[in-house]
């Protein structure tokens, strides 16, 4: 009888290798988002489960419930396994294109604050612009609030639902601007 152990051992660990290897080639396929690869290395890892199932219970009858039980609960491991990493690959994906994202709204962001400085730091677009910075004009105020909105916005961004909110908040600061520079007109510059 424990020769029939012995002989049940090495087809188990070459049943563990394949699993491993398998779960593994799976995961680069799915990775590269390689179609082909993905049905050849799960081909590959199938039969060579099988096959080494085989093994086992050939080698020891008797431990057929035991190589059984490895080929469902290593299987399931190795299946668990490329899911996890393939939500958690999503999960990066996501959190990358958010963070693309925002980049490029706080690029947008220091333009139109770089444009409003002008008209704040330089004496002669002051005077040329001054309903500008008068908060009593209707669109002024607009500027002032979106662009309290936009700040707000850019220090709470977690998630891609807060960072489409802080690039409309961007694009309404954008436009507010605008707004605002069509309605102070120009030329009063003494």
């Amino acid at each position: 009888m424990s020769g029939m152990v012995w002989s049940v051992i090495p087809p188990l660990l070459l049943l563990a290798l394949v699993l491993v290897t398998g779960a593994a080639g799976v995961d680069r396929a799915l990775r590269a988002r390689d179609g082909e690869r993905l049905f050849w290395v799960g081909f590959t890892a199938f039969l060579g489960v099988l096959m080494t199932a085989a093994w086992a219970v050939a080698a020891s009858p008797d431990y057929t419930p035991v190589a059984g039980w490895a080929v469902a609960a290593g299987s399931t491991a190795a299946a668990a396994w490329v899911v996890w990493r393939n939500r958690r690959r999503a999960v990066e994906q996501e959190r990358n294109r958010t963070a693309v994202q925002v980049h490029g709204t706080t690029l947008r962001h220091r333009d139109v604050l770089s444009r409003w400085s002008a008209y704040e730091l330089d004496p002669w677009l002051a005077a040329e612009y001054p309903r500008l910075q008068d908060v009593r004009s209707p669109e002024t105020r607009d500027f002032i609030r979106a662009l309290k909105t936009a700040d707000q916005l850019r220090a709470g961004v977690r998630t891609p639902e807060d960072a489409a909110a802080y690039s409309q908040a961007v694009d309404r600061l954008a436009g507010c601007l605008e707004a605002a520079e069509r309605a102070a007109g120009g030329g009063r510059a003494a």
